[in-house]
């Protein structure tokens, strides 16, 4: 099984780098928190700082893994898709679908142990800089220094390690039990609701009122107490999360849409990208994921700290307050950035041969172009809107009690900068690979 993986490994040498990135970058993050963590519990550390060196870093650290592990999972999943062909063919010698599993996990567990270490030493680095940064703000005293120790980001770095092989486990469980003689194409629509998309809502509703629970709870709060900053910015990730599994929906809603102003398809790439969205929602359900989670966190902790900073409030815990939401957005920017991008090359560049095709029938580069920027821009509009409705509605309570005025969660600036970023990453990287496959093609 260990000789198979290496070969498929040396292989799919772009699937390996995707997936490596998303490590590494996960590495890093985990494993700063981890090390600001063991600077919090450490002897040298003031006492008045450990409350913060130790509540800072496990709310970045768990909101990390669990954005690593929806980075991997996707990323797994769009790389196995053009990998197709190659596990039926295990299948029809003999392997189960467990077997499969397991080949794919020892896969990336390969790939995430060669960026362990380069991982880890990002992630001391990342961890002094952040603890200097916070000391030159004034926010720990003289002789808190910088002290991560070496179990916590070990334990980080196998944390990463672990999530990734649960990743490539959850995300390779429908392609290894798919029929190795199977027609590979989507399955028709089925009026009945099958039991695992059944539970996947289910997971989602619950993740979403969770999320909303946590964000009204602060109606019942003093303005001033820190616990309505501590519960609203979970809230934001939990009805971001919930929303990111609703994917699949999501893009039926954009389907949906499509179809009511099918008059308006008057050219040719329009009417091509609204039958690929149809036939094939899978394709851009990763961009939706990753813009969904991005916007609805990214918007919600910017408009909630636009709120804080209208407060009149500048003492040292708002302060605090605001490097957290700051440093959530800045982190959750950059690792989208990369994953979306992961995702965005490896499923462009699976469509080569559709593109031949479309070539060979008289379709221009420039209208096979449009057709995919249009693809993608109705994921991305799609996903804008999901993620700004949730952290409206997250942000609400958190507006009534801070000034009285609901209209506060609506300030139009957090939600302008969220969605620039996530419409020029998306749209700038499809244009880029998709000119390049579409001329090889």
């Amino acid at each position: 099984m260990i000789k198979i993986a290496m070969r498929s490994f040396a292989h799919h040498r772009a699937a390996a780098i995707a997936t490596g990135l998303v490590a590494l970058v996960g590495t890093i993050l985990v494993t700063g928190m981890m090390s600001l963590l063991g600077t919090g519990l450490a002897r040298s550390t003031a006492a008045g700082d450990r409350a913060f060196l130790v509540q800072f870093p496990l709310i970045m650290g768990g909101w990390a893994v669990a954005i690593v592990l929806f980075a991997m999972v996707s990323t797994i999943s769009v790389a196995l898709g053009g990998r197709a062909g190659e596990i039926a063919g295990i299948r029809l010698i003999g392997a189960s679908p467990r077997q499969v599993q397991q080949l794919l996990a020892i896969e990336t567990a390969a790939v995430s142990a060669v960026t362990a270490l380069p991982g880890l030493a990002g992630g001391y680095l990342v961890g002094w800089i952040v603890m200097r940064s916070i000391h030159a703000a004034g926010l720990t005293d003289a002789a808190s220094v910088f002290a991560p120790g070496v179990l916590l980001p070990v334990l980080g770095m196998l944390v990463v390690l672990a999530a990734s092989v649960l990743a490539a486990w959850m995300g390779s469980r429908t392609l290894a039990h798919r029929s190795p003689v199977a027609d590979a194409s989507p399955p028709p629509r089925r009026r009945t609701v099958r039991r695992p998309e059944r539970r996947r809502r289910v997971a989602a509703t619950i993740i979403i009122a969770a999320g909303l629970a946590s964000s009204t709870a602060v109606l019942a709060m003093d303005p001033a107490d820190v616990l309505t900053t501590a519960m609203t910015g979970p809230g934001c990730v939990l009805v971001a999360a919930g929303l990111c599994i609703l994917a699949p929906e999501l893009v039926v809603t954009a389907n949906a849409t499509l179809s009511a102003f099918r008059r308006a398809q008057t050219t040719a790439p329009s009417r091509l990208a609204a039958i690929n969205l149809a036939v094939a929602p899978d394709r851009v359900r990763p961009t939706v994921t990753f813009l969904t989670l991005f916007v609805g966190v990214a918007a919600g902790t910017l408009s909630m700290q636009g709120i804080e900073n209208g407060s009149g409030t500048a003492n040292g815990t708002a302060q605090v307050l605001a490097s957290i939401n700051y440093f959530v957005v800045a982190l959750i920017a950059a690792f989208m950035a990369i994953a979306l991008t992961n995702n965005l090359v490896a499923s462009i560049t699976r469509r080569r041969s559709e593109f031949a095709a479309m070539s060979l029938i008289g379709a221009t580069g420039a209208q096979t172009q449009r057709m995919l920027v249009r693809e993608i821009g109705t994921a991305t509009a799609i996903s804008t809107v999901a993620g700004s409705v949730g952290a409206f509605v997250t942000v609400l309570p958190f507006a009534v009690v801070k000034t009285g005025n609901p209209l506060q969660a609506a300030a139009p600036l957090p939600y302008a900068v969220t969605i620039a970023v996530g419409i020029g990453v998306t749209l700038g990287v499809t244009s880029v690979v998709g000119r390049r496959v579409v001329r090889a093609a």
